[in-house]
């Protein structure tokens, strides 16, 4: 649910004009639409009330968002949009720059390179921070325990190879997770006084495979296509 001033959730989609791997990825039509539309209308599915605004330091971008029904009050200094700019001053630049943004308690980043979020998807992650009391949220996707670290020539299991289990049943100890880019939650202060979007007590949100497609090649891009334009989608 998108909505105005004085809601504690402020969602940031920050959405560079610029990509090296795809160029133009954000404003991209994947399954009919510009890529940054999908981040505005999971926002608009949600039963959370969230004040939604699109970072970007495109105006074609922000004509699109706004378009689609998100706020664009600022655009992003040429410095942060940068392939190098790390995300954190994005976020707090967000807040800053935002009219009446000082409100927000807690930021909710969602990059548009995550086009694949299921409905309720976010309103149970906002619930599970939220219930659990934590200063930080951010979504996995559970991979296999059977990895390895290490340079090829000499590499280290990261489980005991004489018990190999079956990922049928793989015990709770043993799952992994890796972080999937596509929702994560913090709290305002604690990002101001860290510098960084993953702090204070983190929790993890486990997500499906599926909303762990992250646009970074071309690949990526058809295996969303694919996903979206299934009867599997919504």
């Amino acid at each position: 649910m998108i909505v105005g001033r004085g809601t504690p959730f402020l969602a940031v989609v920050p959405a560079r004009g610029g990509s090296k791997r795809v160029p133009g990825k954000n404003r991209r039509l994947l399954a009919g639409r510009p890529l940054v539309e999908w981040s505005i209308e999971h926002v608009a599915r949600c039963t959370t009330p969230m004040r939604l605004v699109v970072s970007t330091d495109s105006s074609e971008i922000a004509a699109l968002a706004v378009a689609a029904g998100a706020e664009v009050p600022f655009i992003r200094p040429a410095e942060l949009a940068t392939d190098e700019a790390p995300t954190e001053p994005v976020l707090i630049h967000a807040l800053d720059a935002t009219p009446g943004a000082s409100e927000a308690e807690h930021v909710v980043l969602l990059p548009p390179t995550s086009p694949i979020r299921r409905d309720g998807s976010i309103d149970s992650a906002v619930a599970r921070y939220r219930g659990l009391g934590a200063d930080s949220l951010v979504s996995v996707t559970e991979a296999s325990p059977l990895q390895w670290s290490g340079p090829l020539d000499s590499p280290r299991p990261l489980y005991d190879t004489n018990v190999r289990p079956r990922l049928q049943s793989v015990a709770p100890q043993m799952r992994r997770y890796r972080e999937n880019g596509n929702i994560v939650i913090t709290s305002a202060a604690g990002l101001r006084a860290s510098g960084n979007r993953i702090c204070g007590k983190t929790v993890m949100f486990v997500m499906s495979p599926e909303e762990g497609i992250d646009l970074d090649r071309e690949y990526d891009f058809w295996m969303a296509e694919q996903w979206l334009r299934s009867a599997h989608a919504y």
